[in-house]
């Protein structure tokens, strides 16, 4: 069988430890939510080697009690590497992206859990606004909030500072 098409061997929501992970959802929704991430950002193929170093840091989700104002929070945490950075030493903007992709939609697969939509997607459009470069060592903190969700259209910002 072909390495695509083999089952996954990664470990199940019950092996995750999140108790470092902070936020108002249930350590098995926390569970949940980082063996989606994963499966899209840490498995293999692009960005992997990135992706397999993300750390969760907190899990938010608020409004429930009105579907159309619900919206949730994902945050990471992310040292830049050496393989992330360009020939000056700060974050390549190609790896800036990568690192928005995978993130942004976090907030939006968590809340379609709640709200029981499917919540992934294509990114279809990036805005990325540049304020100041992220050297080699930094440690950035990447918050993707939801702010829509609705049929196919989703949409959410992703900060990144270091």
């Amino acid at each position: 069988m072909p390495a695509s098409r083999q089952p996954s061997t990664q470990s199940g929501p019950e092996d995750i430890d999140v108790s470092n992970i902070g936020g108002n959802i249930s350590d098995e929704d926390k569970k949940r939510s980082v063996k989606v991430f994963n499966k899209f950002a840490a498995s293999t193929g692009y960005g992997a080697s990135v992706g397999q170093r993300f750390k969760h840091t907190e899990m938010n989700v608020w409004g429930l009690e009105t579907p159309s104002s619900a919206y949730c929070q994902s945050v990471f945490e992310l040292r830049v590497e050496p393989d992330m950075c360009d020939a000056f030493g700060v974050l390549h903007p190609a790896c800036a992206a990568y690192i928005v992709d995978p993130c942004s939609v976090s907030s939006l697969v968590l809340l379609g859990r709640f709200l029981g939509l499917d919540g992934t997607g294509v990114s279809q459009s990036m805005n990325l606004l540049w304020h100041h470069p992220a050297k080699c060592g930094a440690l950035l903190r990447i918050v993707s909030t939801s702010l829509f969700i609705h049929g196919r259209v989703r949409s959410a910002r992703c900060e990144v500072r270091p």
